[in-house]
């Protein structure tokens, strides 16, 4: 199976299992985190999270300021996960398809990275340290407190979290839904921190070598980027990285393919 039929099979499975998709508008998301937006934003998400990020000032005269016909969000090392997009094809241009033999990639352009530091335990409580960079020279870019989900295995869940709709994992949200930073082109890279609430306690017996337990960080990609509806699996957004409680970010190497990052 070639990597676009895996990556798709995989993102199929992990969007039925997980619904991460974003349901932010074009407009200006997230706003005060009180439900408080412009038009096309701060509707319920899949996770009935309310507000969350996604472009900010994502249209000039009217158009979107970027031609997006697809998406992908995936790891990229393994303290960082990308949100990349394509422009349409050429006229008379063909999707590359599994069934041709042609799997020749679009060219893929990186817009929003975010790299991770550590993840700090504090009581009940997980806080995710990172830095966040927006790639673009126009609009800008807003992460919130909701764009983030911890995915827990259930034998390690304690009955705890959200339904994961039976993928094997609960999910642990943000208590706070606020927003975290807004990233623009004079001010493209910013730190930033979200708490995810109840997340359970780590045993030693879990952590595999180089450090990670098989729980992820997900960054949910939102439901539409620049006037483009996201869809998987035609877009690939797994988003997630794997984590392991502690001062810095675990060491081990990401596997062949992002939609699976570790184990």
């Amino acid at each position: 199976m070639t990597r676009r039929a895996t990556a798709a099979l995989v993102a199929a499975l992990l969007f039925a299992a997980t619904g991460c998709v974003n349901d932010a508008g074009d407009g200006e998301p997230g706003g005060d985190g009180k439900g408080v937006t412009s038009a096309g934003s701060g509707t319920q998400g899949p996770t009935g999270r309310g507000d969350r990020g996604g472009p900010v000032d994502a249209e000039a005269d009217g158009k979107p300021i970027l031609d997006v016909a697809g998406v992908k969000t995936e790891a990229t090392a393994n303290d960082t996960v990308e949100l990349a997009t394509r422009p349409p094809l050429p006229d008379g241009a063909a999707e590359p398809s599994d069934e041709t033999g042609d799997t020749d990639e679009p060219e893929w352009t990186s817009r929003l990275r975010l790299t991770f530091s550590s993840a700090q335990r504090d009581g009940g409580d997980l806080t995710f340290h990172g830095a966040a960079t927006y790639l673009h020279d126009d609009g800008g870019y807003l992460l919130h407190s909701a764009d983030f989900t911890v995915l827990v295995a259930e034998e390690q869940a304690e009955g705890r979290g959200g339904d994961g709709a039976g993928d094997g994992f609960r999910t642990f949200a943000a208590e706070e839904a606020e927003p975290l930073v807004t990233l623009t082109p004079d001010e493209p890279t910013q730190k930033f921190a979200v708490t995810i609430a109840g997340v359970p306690e780590e045993d030693d017996s879990m952590i595999a070598a180089g450090g990670p337990t098989g729980r992820y960080i997900t960054y949910e990609t939102p439901e539409t980027l620049w006037g483009h509806e996201v869809a998987p699996p035609d877009d690939f957004i797994p988003g997630r990285l794997c984590y392991a409680e502690g001062d810095e970010w675990h060491d081990l190497e990401l596997f062949e393919y992002g939609e699976v990052p570790c184990g």
